[in-house]
Parts: structure tokens; C-alpha cells; sequence
């Protein structure tokens, strides 16, 4: 079974969630789709025929944390799944490793799956061992993962157009296999579209995708959870 993740991001809205809904539930899938849009958007996909998923949540149940988004409020939601770590947060919102497996212990709390993203900037394109070991040094403390999936995601990819090859990208997720074992589901983000997904998919150890932009293309993701479904075993 493959997984597939659309990140909206702060994009999309009421008109695309209609659309995207009413497209997406004609789907019938051997795979998960999930979809994660803005959080106001979220009570928006309450007939949505396939799973929802929040972009990230705080650490705490509940308090005096204006703007935060409760682990707790997301379940109540409607929400299955919860983004965390994204490159987004950890650069402009200066999250770091520590903050982020607090998230991760809400999340799990609420029975979210929790969605933890690592990878690295292009100034550690070479040493990405050292920077993946230390985004997920909390989660090899005899830490029982449950169902959690993590996203590798080459900070250097996002929205550029330009991706590991083949041989890299597997090398990089035998890597990960090896530190986090065989149970938790790995997916890759950065730059998917319709044209390179086959050839990703096809990799191994790759269970899926996180997709960013091209997810608010209802075609194009469309055409990428396609491929999902040709993979799929």
C-alpha cells in the first residue's frame, strides 16, 4: 500500500476544497490519500471520502496559546494525520528537533499519525547523513514509532524543480531504514509532479508521497495518485 499526501500549505479554499472533494471521493484507491489543508478549511472536508490531516499542531492539549492549533481539537476535527517538523517550520518558525518530538508525543496522544518530516538544506547537501541522524536522534531512544511515517524532504528540492536521482534517493532511504528499522512508512516530498513520480515510486523503500504544489492541481494529483495505484503491492 502506497501513502499519499497532499500539502496545501497556506494555499487553496473554500472553491478548491468543493472541487477537490467532489473529484478526489470519485476515487477508489488500493493506497491512503490524505489531504492537509489550511486548518480553517479542515471542517470543510467532513463528506470527504478519503483522509484528512493537519499541517502541524502545538505540544500542548490546550492554554493561553494564541494561534496554536491543539493536538486534542485537530482529532475532534476530524483529523487522522498531523504534519510535523515540515522544512517551512523548522526554518522560518525556527522549530527545532526537541519541539518537534514534543509535538510528536501530543500527536500520538490524540491517536493522530504523525507525519515527521526531515531532510536537508542544500549547504548540507553533503553531509545529509549527520543532519537526518540528528533530526531523528529523539525517535532511536527505545522510542516505540507506532504508526508514524516520516518524509524525507531535501530542503534543496522544495519548489525548485529539481530532485535526487534514483540511486541517491535510495540510497538515502536504506539510510533511514537502517536507523528507524522496517516498520515506519517512508515517503518522499519535493518538487512531485505527474512526470517524475513514476520513476520515484519505483525506487526502493519509497511507500509514497508528501506533494506540495502539485496537489492543488486536482488533475495532476489526480494523475500522481494513479501512480500510486500502479505500485501498489
Amino acid at each position: 500500500m502506497k501513502i499519499i499526501v497532499a500539502n496545501w500549505k497556506m494555499n487553496g479554499g473554500v472553491d478548491l476544497a468543493d472541487e477537490f472533494i467532489e473529484e478526489i471521493n470519485t476515487i477508489t484507491s488500493p493506497n491512503t490519500i490524505v489531504v492537509c489543508p489550511p486548518a480553517v478549511l479542515i471542517s470543510r472536508f467532513g463528506n470527504f471520502s478519503h483522509r484528512v490531516g493537519a499541517q502541524n499542531c502545538f505540544c500542548e492539549e490546550n492554554g493561553a496559546f494564541t494561534g496554536e492549533n491543539s493536538p486534542k481539537l485537530l482529532k475532534e476535527a476530524g483529523c487522522k494525520y498531523v504534519i510535523l517538523g515540515h522544512s517551512e517550520r523548522r526554518s522560518i518558525f525556527c522549530e527545532d528537533d526537541e519541539l518537534i518530538f514534543k509535538k510528536w508525543k501530543a500527536a500520538v496522544a490524540q491517536d493522530l499519525i504523525p507525519i515527521v518530516c526531515i531532510g536537508e538544506k542544500i549547504e548540507d547537501r553533503d553531509n545529509w547523513k549527520e543532519t537526518i541522524s540528528r533530526q531523528l536522534d529523539f525517535f532511536l531512544d527505545d522510542c516505540p514509532l507506532g504508526d508514524t511515517i516520516f518524509a524525507y524532504e531535501p530542503v534543496w528540492s522544495i519548489g525548485t524543480g529539481l530532485i535526487p536521482t534514483e540511486e541517491k534517493i535510495e540510497t538515502i532511504f536504506a539510510f533511514i531504514k537502517e536507523l528507524l528499522g522496517d516498520e515506519a512508512p517512508l515517503l518522499y516530498g519535493g518538487s512531485v509532479t505527474s512526470e517524475n513520480a513514476q520513476r520515484i515510486l519505483a525506487c526502493q523503500n519509497v511507500d509514497g508521497f508528501l506533494v506540495g504544489g502539485a496537489s492543488l492541481k486536482i488533475d495532476e494529483f489526480k494523475k500522481i495518485v494513479a501512480f500510486g495505484a500502479v505500485f501498489n503491492h
